[in-house]
């Protein structure tokens, strides 16, 4: 850690030193190419030992930021993408080659690294390393790094992605195939239970027919008895006022009633 503060501590005075002058002189270069190889050692050094330690950042955010000068979420996001890289690129063996760029108040280092594994053809991996540094202190903005594939790899790589893209498409499209086929079944049984449903109502109603006819039907006798009863008591009647001592010869027509 004590090698990482001197170097940061290097470059940070060297970076804030074309602060002492006016503003027209922050255009000019304000590094050389071995400064800007000991920029880029210092910083990738110090990522990939936070990668490889598994430092948590966030817990040890105050002091990354007081010792380094490194912000706590510029430090996580260039953890995050440099552990991805090493994935594929092996442990960490040093810088081959940099080159920067300085814009306005933007100053781009980029250094390609190597790793312990080798590509297809045999070669080491290889990853371009693109930092950042806000002018003119030269604080840490960003950190990225994108692994070096052959051509082979990024078209096999390209392949797997269309497979994998027309594949997903495929499969939504016959899952939506499905889902829409079964709508019918849907409609077939909601038809079936509207059936059902019209067919309990016709059976309750021919119910309700049948039992008003059989109740009409038992009024209609009950009242056809009581008629019978009525004209054989007005007969007996009518001949007992008459002194007869049948009603055999006596008639009723008709029953009026009155209410």
């Amino acid at each position: 850690m004590k090698k990482f503060l001197l170097i940061l501590g290097m470059v940070t005075c060297l970076l804030g030193a074309t602060a002492c002058g006016e503003a027209e002189t922050v255009a000019e270069a304000s590094i050389t190419m071995d400064d800007a190889m000991q920029i880029a050692t210092a910083y990738v050094e110090l990522i990939n030992d936070f990668a490889v330690n598994n430092v948590n950042i966030e817990e040890n955010a105050d002091a990354i930021e007081q010792y380094y000068g490194i912000s706590a979420k510029a430090a996580a996001d260039a953890v995050e993408n440099y552990e991805i890289a090493l994935e594929d690129l092996g442990q960490y063996e040093g810088i081959e080659s940099v080159s920067f760029t300085e814009e306005d108040k933007e100053l781009t280092i980029n250094a390609t690294i190597l790793g312990s594994n080798v590509n297809p053809k045999g070669e080491k991996r290889s990853a371009e390393v693109i930092i950042t540094l806000i002018l003119p202190k030269g604080t840490f903005d960003s950190m990225l790094t994108n692994v070096n594939y052959t051509f082979t790899e990024m078209m096999t790589n390209a392949a797997l992605n269309t497979i994998l893209g027309i594949g997903t498409v495929f499969a939504v499209l016959v899952i939506l195939m499905v889902i829409i086929s079964c709508f019918k079944f849907v409609n077939i049984a909601e038809q079936n239970a509207a059936k059902k449903k019209a067919e309990k109502a016709a059976a309750a109603k021919a119910n309700a027919e049948s039992v008003d006819n059989a109740v009409a039907q038992i009024a209609a006798n009950e009242e056809a008895q009581d008629d019978t009863e009525l004209i054989a008591v007005i007969a007996a009647a009518i001949a007992a006022s008459e002194g007869a001592s049948s009603s055999d010869g006596y008639v009723v027509r008709s029953i009026r009633r009155r209410y």
